[in-house]
């Protein structure tokens, strides 16, 4: 029986993405356990198929002490366990649970990475700071599985490590994903005080600087007074909540944009609204276009590293340069003139399908 250990910085990694793929595993035979920072409870059908967690004092800040604190257990317990695969993923635990390899030679390192700070067309810094740091680990590194094409390119022709692997994403269920009913969808909008004309843009994303919402709040302003049925919810909280706020109030949008803070009815808000978008400045393979397709709903994204692997036609959207509010609201209007057409998006998501990317880590893990 081979064992594998899942290590992460935080434990909400692994809760998000990572458990069907641990399931999966488990029923190959394999033994498999997760060691990361607990900052949430690990979802009780991990421990409930015997995976052992193991608490460590990660953080995200890569000069925290707590990380030489937590090499140090993860040693300890490499020593007891005696893993044959260590599969890393996020930034701070991918460089320690790789650096196993200096004192156990015959461990198998796996790595995903969600998107290197560092890209194609990317700022100076980011290739400064990150490039030499991941030019080092991947020596070792056995396999290293990237999520889009511009990082699997850089891996090959810049990186390289002994092997590796383009598979898109983390996988999604397109079962989890169940249409309202036009009841539903009427309840659900007068909840939000939403009128039935109303077009409404969603956008589910963190407040913060990278996630780029003020390029919707500028293209809004543009839009206002020939489309006041126009309407966008922002799904999410941030450090950027205020300044966005001040911005809607300060260009007579509050009627227009609606902050609905953190949800736990992401899918029913997805219903409801005609389309979604994304205006990120970096994304490694974004899932919540995926979540948007698998409600059949068109998007628009900015023209960048994951967005683009995504958005390959104007039948799934439209892409925008990164700050370019003018095209944003023509791309926004276009969607509101054709927004009578139908759309089934099953045949592009295949790819992503959660079964779909198990399969192929099962077969990276032989």
């Amino acid at each position: 029986m081979k064992k594998v250990l899942y290590i992460t910085t935080v434990s909400r990694t692994i809760n998000a993405f990572l458990i069907p793929h641990i399931k999966m595993l488990v029923s190959n035979g394999y033994k498999v356990d997760c060691a990361c920072c607990i900052d949430k409870e690990i979802n009780n059908e991990l421990t409930d198929l015997g995976v052992e967690i193991f608490d460590l004092p990660f953080s995200r800040n890569p000069f925290s002490y707590g990380n030489l604190k937590a090499f140090k257990k993860l040693i300890n317990i490499q020593k007891e366990k005696k893993y044959d695969i260590v599969h890393v993923h996020t930034p701070v635990a991918s460089i320690y649970g790789r650096m196993l390899k200096l004192k156990f030679k015959g461990i198998k390192t796996i790595y995903t990475a969600h998107g290197y700070h560092f890209l194609k067309g990317g700022s100076k810094i980011g290739w400064i700071i990150y490039y030499p740091i991941e030019k080092v680990m991947a020596k070792l590194t056995d396999v290293t599985i990237n999520i889009n094409i511009d990082d699997y390119e850089i891996t090959k022709k810049r990186l390289k490590p002994k092997q590796c692997y383009l598979v898109p994403g983390v996988g999604i269920n397109l079962e989890e994903y169940k249409p309202l009913s036009e009841t539903e969808k009427v309840k659900k909008r007068k909840e939000l005080k939403i009128n039935d004309d109303d077009f409404v843009i969603i956008m589910i994303a963190e407040l913060n600087k990278n996630k780029n919402q003020i390029q919707l709040v500028n293209a809004m302003e543009l839009l206002k007074d020939k489309y006041p049925n126009i309407k966008a919810i922002l799904v999410g909280e941030g450090q950027n909540r205020n300044i966005l706020e001040k911005e809607v109030e300060i260009k007579g949008l509050q009627n227009n944009i609606i902050f609905l803070g953190f949800r736990n009815d992401v899918n029913e808000l997805i219903n409801i609204a005609d389309i979604g978008v994304l205006l990120s400045y970096r994304e490694g393979l974004p899932r919540n276009l995926m979540e948007l397709m698998a409600n059949n709903k068109k998007v628009i994204a900015t023209k960048i590293r994951g967005c683009k692997d995504i958005i390959t036609n104007n039948n799934i959207g439209r892409l925008v340069d990164i700050n370019d509010y003018i095209d944003t609201a023509n791309k926004i209007e276009e969607l509101y003139l054709d927004k009578e057409n139908s759309n089934n998006f099953v045949k592009y998501l295949e790819k992503y399908e959660e079964k779909n990317i198990c399969k192929k880590l099962k077969d990276i893990m032989r």
